[in-house]
């Protein structure tokens, strides 16, 4: 398993990739306005301060319990959060999962995409293979991951428990070159 640290600076000059700060209340509890973000990942359904801050202890958690490395997915000159984009080992050596998510008002302008891309470089740098599970119907998803090198392998059937039912995973990866 490679060593998990926060990266030194991710930045395109549009977006920077950073750790998370109480500063950035705002921009959870615009995901939790999202009824598929708080269904997905640990953002609270009912937002509040307190529950806002317990996500961001969760997401410093997780680098220190060797879980994985979340960052805020921010704006690069007001340095606003605006996602989330994480790495997570795989009990398989050398692999890596990918997750991100966007605030409903900051999609369609190419963040994730941006994030996917910086985070992926990264990790590929400590990891042989990145991967990501999407559901069938998340097309922009689908879109993110394809335009950032990663290639559809097939699906995972009844993979997932998301809310109150199973959901197919399709599994996408990118490898070192």
């Amino acid at each position: 398993m490679a060593d998990l640290a926060y990266p030194a600076d991710l930045t395109d000059g549009t977006v920077r990739l950073r750790p998370w700060t109480p500063g950035d209340l705002p921009c959870i509890e615009q995901a939790a306005t999202d009824p598929r973000i708080p269904e997905n990942t640990s953002v609270p359904a009912r937002y509040s301060p307190e529950e806002g801050l317990a996500f961001i202890h969760r997401q410093h958690q997780r680098l220190t319990s060797g879980q994985g490395v979340s960052l805020a997915i921010s704006h690069h000159a007001t340095g606003e959060a605006l996602g989330l984009v994480i790495l997570q080992p795989r009990p398989q050596s050398g692999v890596a999962g990918l997750g991100y998510w966007v605030v409903p008002a900051a999609r369609r302008h190419g963040l994730a995409s941006r994030a996917v891309g910086l985070m992926t470089e990264w990790a590929l740098g400590r990891y042989a293979r990145i991967e990501a599970w999407v559901e069938p119907g998340n097309d922009a998803s689908r879109y993110v991951l394809a335009e950032n090198g990663f290639q559809c392998e097939g699906v995972l059937r009844s993979f997932l428990v998301i809310g109150p039912r199973r959901a197919d995973m399709l599994v996408y990866s990118r490898i070192r070159d």
